[in-house]
């Protein structure tokens, strides 16, 4: 498998590199939430690869891979409730074809999408769990340091940080969203190696939009894009 700069689509489509805490101030998100984790919500994404973020005019191709997201329960846990995702994939020809996954989300109380393996012995914190997008959090930051492999020199870091809402297209229908990008800028030393964008795009309400994963080495890279959804209010 390629090294990636973000684990967030090979994982399936949305688990954070690393937990991530940070010292702002506590968001009301009761008042006016970001993000809707109600059981029965489910999301159809399909993936592309581009040969070529360098070249405006490089094509996207469908791989053949469908992903079906969906909220299929709540549970408490250390007096914390979380959201139970499933994630099957389908992907014919592919060793991925008809897996299944799940994880743990919630909101944690500054507004942040966060997630934890199923596990019988996980641990549940306030400021625990793998933050997936930080809402409407401006201030938060994340800087995810980049190995050339288990064990290996640093070669790179992707610093994380929400950018201002836009307007995207995504399979003909246009979404206000707000992004959540990681810029990968390489060490001076290595060679051969190029200033990249991660790109994780949500839309309030919804969840995720796209999501732009490059890999280390290549100008190639993997483009999640929402097809079609079902949200319960």
């Amino acid at each position: 498998m390629k090294l990636t700069l973000n684990l967030l689509l090979i994982t399936v489509l949305l688990a954070a590199v690393s937990c991530r805490t940070d010292e702002t101030p506590t968001l009301d998100v009761a008042e006016d939430p970001f993000f809707n984790l109600n059981v029965g919500n489910q999301w159809v994404y399909k993936t592309y690869n581009n040969p070529d973020f360098t070249n405006p005019q490089s094509v996207a191709t469908f791989t053949g891979r469908v992903d079906s997201v969906s909220i299929v329960s709540t549970t408490n846990i250390q007096g914390f409730t979380l959201a139970k995702q499933r994630t099957k994939i389908h992907f014919p020809y592919s060793n991925l074809n008809g897996n299944v996954s799940y994880r743990y989300l919630r909101v944690n109380t500054k507004g942040h999408l966060v997630s934890y393996p199923v596990s019988d012995n996980i641990e549940i914190t306030e400021t625990g769990g793998h933050v997936l997008h930080p809402g409407n959090d401006f201030n938060f930051t994340y800087n995810n340091p980049i190995l050339d492999g288990p064990g290996s020199p640093l070669i790179g870091n992707v610093l994380y940080q929400l950018q201002s809402e836009t307007n995207i297209t995504v399979e003909g229908t246009n979404y206000t969203v707000f992004p959540y990008k990681g810029l990968f800028t390489p060490l001076s030393t290595t060679n051969g190696l190029l200033p990249k964008t991660q790109d994780i795009s949500y839309k309030k309400g919804l969840g995720l939009v796209k999501e732009i994963c490059h890999a280390v080495y290549g100008l190639d890279y993997l483009e999640t894009r929402l097809v079609s959804f079902k949200i319960v209010n």
